[in-house]
């Protein structure tokens, strides 16, 4: 494959995972396979410098934040590490900084504990608020859940020597703006703690259990529990899911810490939870040794870890080192690798999607690995099968990361009474015929109908990113399909609600908890009804490109081939999908059903043809005479209407959004951008046009100051653009 699309390959592929990691909490591949395909993206851009993509992980760090969050602006960025995958790493990264002050540099060595970054900020020593570290620069607020930690402290002595040490720069006074915002405070009464959340083995083996006993979905690791716990609105939940903390850093210093590991014993006195399995070396022996022991030992600690953070102990040093654009040039991650155990091979079964896509699943010896006993792991499709040349009886090597379903490597021994894998020819669900997608390596079911899909059919309509059907996960709808409650998707909307309350487990308060979360549904926006539609291919971004183009379901019902291809980012394979699934009978008797049911003004054109459109987040429809119900008392720079229709005003204009701001959160602006053509892009760049700055922006103000061509803007410039 030639550089320039590897590279593009690389970006799409790893920006999803980093979607499913982040966001989605359920990933599909391992750190360590992500890990190496991100360092061969990284050489490749260093070799082909002119293929970069602005979008490139290796430019922006993975977002935690959610569209539907409150958020605020961290005082002083956070950064990603850096990784080093063996020893030759480790010394490649300290030898660069040996050449620069010709001596060895004191390292602290902590635990790379595998959980989600916390950012604490107290002031006057009273604490204040807790962000996720989401794009570094601004976090989800987390308060609330956090606050049910209750190892953290809620006042400290804060009356610290006021010249202190501070890694960050405070001269940004760049003459941008008369009413400049400065994003650095240096008031010493304002102090920013950094920590890792996480779950105890023990404490997510009593959460599975329970939830086990409640036949609700299992949680596939400690890290991705964590994480979605912290998110919770309930925070009666949170605190009994019994999440802990361990801090590891301050964003400034009092002027008494010389070094970190002074900076890890200044916080255990003032009463945080900080790892105890921490130390100091003088020497890359010292370093390895410490790595072994504890990539041997992992095993036997009540929480996970997955690898060893490696930092420059001085604290001037690391002042001295700075930042790349991503990640401090003090420190580095040294990643355990993933583990790997043989096992026999005993039968392979086979899994229906809800596109109607096969799935080999091998069924192993039960072995335990990586702290867990795994008896399955996923052999793709067909292809794979056949490259690894596996029968029934084999001995194989598998790998498990911790997150994920195991993989088969390869095959270690052939067994002595060879059995074959017969790939099915009908569906092992509703025996009807299999295909195979022309463009790939998938077989799939031909029964729109079957079983098995409208399951995980209906989950995908109902999931968070789609409907939104709050109480509609994959235990209920077990139970509604086997009491033949449900049996196409916009049987959702006719659901017996007194029959609902007498089934196993639930009730009338459930029942009326399910009613008023489906009713809830009924007011969704336009992209969100596409994508729930569960058409291959089109996930959510491409849902919002066809939302914003076709503004409504019959336009893009009567589209075609050659009109969905020329609009951008929407190629053969998307268009084709979209043909096919508009152009099936049992899908457009569904969308019919759906737009009775759900009776949303996006659903159809009004009867004069013009087309009616979705209404985003904190945007009120219009009355009937015309006039716009605006929220009274929201602060809005924009002018009335802004946003709600669609416009081409921002056509293939590129803009970097940072800081906060006072009418609108960043994601509606997003909306507000892209309903005008516009596109909302994460680096700053000389391919960018606007830099639309809120209050405290962060470096990419900085960063766009030293590019002419960026046209830098605040809130009301902005409004006055698309009046």
């Amino acid at each position: 494959m030639k550089p320039e699309k590897r590279i593009s390959y690389l970006v799409e592929y790893l920006n999803k995972q980093n979607q499913l990691y982040y966001i989605e909490n359920r990933p599909e591949i391992s750190d360590i396979e992500y890990d190496i395909l991100y360092s061969e993206l990284k050489s490749l851009e260093e070799m082909y410098p002119e293929y970069v993509i602005e979008s490139s992980p290796t430019k922006n760090i993975g977002s935690d934040i959610l569209t539907t969050t409150k958020t605020k602006q961290h005082i002083h960025r956070m950064y990603s590490l850096d990784n080093a995958f063996s020893f030759e790493d480790i010394v490649t990264f300290l030898n660069k900084i040996i050449n620069e002050y010709n001596v060895f540099p004191e390292v602290c060595l902590e635990h790379k504990i595998d959980g989600l970054s916390i950012n604490l900020l107290y002031k006057n020593g009273k604490f204040i608020h807790a962000l996720t570290r989401g794009d570094g620069e601004i976090g989800e607020v987390v308060t609330d859940n956090t606050l049910t930690i209750k190892s953290i402290p809620l006042e400290i002595d804060h009356d610290w020597n006021s010249e202190r040490i501070n890694a960050f720069p405070t001269d940004m006074d760049h003459d941008w703006n008369s009413e400049r915002i400065n994003a650095f405070p240096t008031d010493d009464s304002v102090i920013e703690l950094r920590g890792e959340i996480y779950l105890s083995h023990s404490d997510f083996e009593r959460i599975n259990k329970e939830r086990s006993d409640k036949g609700l979905k299992l949680f596939a690791n400690p890290r991705n529990a964590a994480s979605g716990t912290l998110k919770l609105k309930n925070s009666n939940i949170v605190s009994e899911r019994n999440l802990k903390v361990y801090f590891y850093g301050m964003a400034t210093q009092p002027q008494f810490n010389k070094t970190h590991s002074e900076c890890l014993s200044f916080l255990k006195s003032n009463n945080f939870p900080v790892n105890k399995h921490y130390t100091t070396a003088n020497s890359f022996q010292e370093i390895f040794d410490f790595c072994n022991k504890w990539e041997k030992e992992r095993t036997n600690l009540d929480y996970d870890i997955d690898g060893v953070v490696i930092k420059i102990n001085d604290l001037k040093m690391q002042e001295e080192l700075g930042f790349t654009s991503k990640s401090p040039r003090w420190a580095i991650a040294y990643k355990f690798k993933a583990e790997e155990k043989t096992t026999t091979l005993n039968d392979v079964i086979f899994q229906v999607g809800r596109t109607g896509a096969i799935t080999p699943v091998a069924i192993l010896e039960p072995v335990s690995i990586a702290g867990s006993i795994v008896s399955r792991a996923t052999l793709h499709n067909a292809d794979e099968i056949e490259r690894l040349g596996i029968g029934l009886g084999d001995t194989v090597k598998i790998i498990k990361s911790g997150e994920i379903i195991p993989k088969i490597l390869s095959v270690e021994k052939k067994s002595d009474f060879f059995i074959p894998i017969i790939f099915p020819t009908k569906c092992p669900i509703c025996n009807s015929n299999l295909f195979k997608d022309e463009a790939g390596s998938i077989h799939y079911c031909e029964n729109a109908n079957c079983p098995a899909q409208l399951h995980r059919k209906l989950e995908h309509f109902c999931s968070k990113d789609a409907m939104n059907i709050e109480g509609l996960g994959g235990a209920v709808l077990q139970q509604l399909l086997a009491n033949n409650m449900v049996s196409t998707l916009d049987s959702i909307y006719d659901l017996d609600y007194d029959k609902f309350a007498k089934l196993e487990k639930q009730g009338l308060k459930s029942a009326e908890n399910l009613k008023i979360a489906i009713e809830n549904s009924k007011n969704n926006s336009f992209d969100r009804f596409i994508y729930a539609l569960g058409i291959k291919y089109v996930g959510k971004k491409t849902s919002k490109i066809l939302a914003r183009y076709f503004k409504n379901i019959d336009n893009l019902i009567n589209s075609d081939l050659e009109t969905f291809t020329n609009i951008n980012e929407i190629g053969d394979k998307i268009g084709q999908s979209l043909v096919d699934f508009f152009s099936n009978k049992d899908n457009l008797l569904l969308i019919e059903n759906l737009s009775l049911s759900v009776g949303n003004a996006f659903i159809r054109s009004s009867s004069d043809g013009a087309p009616i459109l979705p209404v985003r987040n904190a945007f009120i429809r219009s009355s009937s005479d015309g006039d716009h119900d605006w929220n009274s008392e929201r602060i809005n720079a924009f002018p009335t209407g802004l946003g709600e229709f669609p416009t081409d005003r921002l056509q293939n204009k590129k803009f970097v959004i940072t800081g906060s701001f006072t009418g609108y959160t960043r994601d509606q602006l997003t909306d507000i951008i892209e309903n005008n053509g516009g596109t909302v892009i994460s680096a700053v760049s000389k391919n960018l046009n606007y830099l639309l700055v809120g209050d405290k922006p962060g470096s990419k103000l900085e960063k766009a100051l030293k590019i002419p061509t960026i046209q830098i803007i605040d809130e009301k410039t902005f409004g006055e653009m698309i009046k």
